[in-house]
């Protein structure tokens, strides 16, 4: 017999995870606490159990999507002190876990579009799970113009992965690391061009 935690556990579960599934097929605009309760098969009123509204609900998820897909990122990035080398492994290691759990991925990718559906301080801790991420983006500004780093950087590996997703195609290891790769040592070498010009 189930206790009644581990039911309530249950059915926030079921929650989280229709709300990933709609977020995916419709966006964030589709969401309303009715559709989630009857995407995941329960009653009207429980999300409101679990969450005071809509903009807590996003916001309790958001954050635990972000530690989620952010965990031990931290430890990697300790490995080296080379920015270079440091993106390569922040840039894989996201990738990887895009793969791994593609519907959080893209449940943060579209709260970072409308991030005014998610409270100050809910936005204050997904930005502080990964510390060596932060120190690693500010030295990367210092560097470089951010706009063109992200461009650089967060552009290739994102197409590829999309484009996986839209064909319901596999990416295999050697496809992240060649693409990460190819985008870092692009970044690195526009940095020298410049400064030898």
């Amino acid at each position: 017999m189930i206790n009644m935690r581990e039911k309530d556990q249950s059915k926030k579960a079921k929650i989280i995870q229709a709300v990933f599934e709609i977020v995916d097929r419709d966006g964030l605009a589709g969401l309303s606490f009715g559709k989630i309760a009857k995407w995941a098969g329960i009653s009207s009123g429980t999300p409101y159990v679990y969450y005071r509204d809509k903009t807590d609900m996003l916001s309790q998820i958001y954050v635990a999507a972000k530690q989620q897909l952010e965990s031990g990122l931290d430890e990697q990035l300790a490995q080296t002190d080379s920015t270079k080398e440091q993106l390569i492994t922040c840039l894989e290691y996201f990738a990887r876990q895009y793969i791994k759990y593609p519907l959080q991925a893209n449940y943060i990718m579209a709260i970072h579009a409308a991030p005014e559906l998610i409270t100050p301080t809910a936005r204050q801790e997904g930005a502080s799970f990964t510390n060596s991420l932060s120190g690693l983006y500010c030295r990367m500004c210092k560097e470089s113009q951010a706009a063109v780093v992200g461009a650089l950087l967060l552009g290739p590996i994102m197409w590829l992965l999309r484009q996986a997703k839209l064909n319901n195609t596999q990416v295999d290891d050697a496809q992240i690391k060649r693409v990460v790769r190819i985008s870092v040592n692009g970044l690195f070498e526009e940095e020298k061009h410049e400064t030898s010009l």
